[in-house]
């Protein structure tokens, strides 16, 4: 009989706890602003313009139109590409990008292959960053090279990106360029 009353309260127990880690799980999800591979109609980012780091933007921003002009077309999934890109940044990707990269040519549909696209891209350009100058990545903002790189591939996929006489970019670019000498 003891035994019995054991093993129910065992299982009201894990019944309790198993509901307790299904709502922190479900409450983790709810604290991002995107999920990826869910639809378009919320941005991955969408910063207010007096919180965009302008140096980093336009970096960003240049950089992603420089790779990827000319590859992007209207049905592009520009929200999975920058929240791959936005995962990298925040240190959400775990897997080495050499394993992201093999991925990248087996395949994949093609929301998976432009978030994975994104990781790379974004990986790619934090190696370049730091061969310009070893303090060169700490003084960017992630989250404003996340939103260029979002903006670029919108841009990019209507066909009309700034020009590369775009004054906020270049002023940006070059003022990352003098403090990474």
């Amino acid at each position: 009989m003891n035994e019995a009353i054991f093993l129910t309260k065992r299982a009201l127990m894990l019944k309790k706890l198993s509901f307790i880690a299904m709502l922190a799980m479900l409450s983790a999800c709810s604290l991002s602003s995107y999920v990826p591979f869910m639809g378009n109609d919320k941005p991955v980012i969408n910063l207010d313009k007096d919180k965009i780091d302008q140096k980093s933007y336009a970096v960003a921003y240049a950089s992603t139109v420089q790779s990827y002009n000319g590859r992007i077309t209207e049905d592009y999934d520009v929200n999975s590409f920058a929240s791959g890109a936005n995962d990298w940044y925040l240190g959400r990707i775990l897997v080495p990008t050499e394993q992201i990269r093999a991925r990248l040519g087996s395949g994949l549909d093609s929301k998976l292959h432009a978030y994975y696209s994104g990781v790379i891209f974004a990986a790619d350009l934090q190696t370049n960053f730091s061969r310009l100058s070893a303090t060169c990545w700490s003084k960017v903002d992630t989250q404003s090279m996340t939103q260029g790189i979002y903006d670029a591939v919108i841009d990019l996929r209507k066909g009309k990106v700034r020009g590369e006489n775009d004054e906020y970019i270049t002023k940006g670019s070059e003022e990352l360029l003098n403090l990474c000498k």
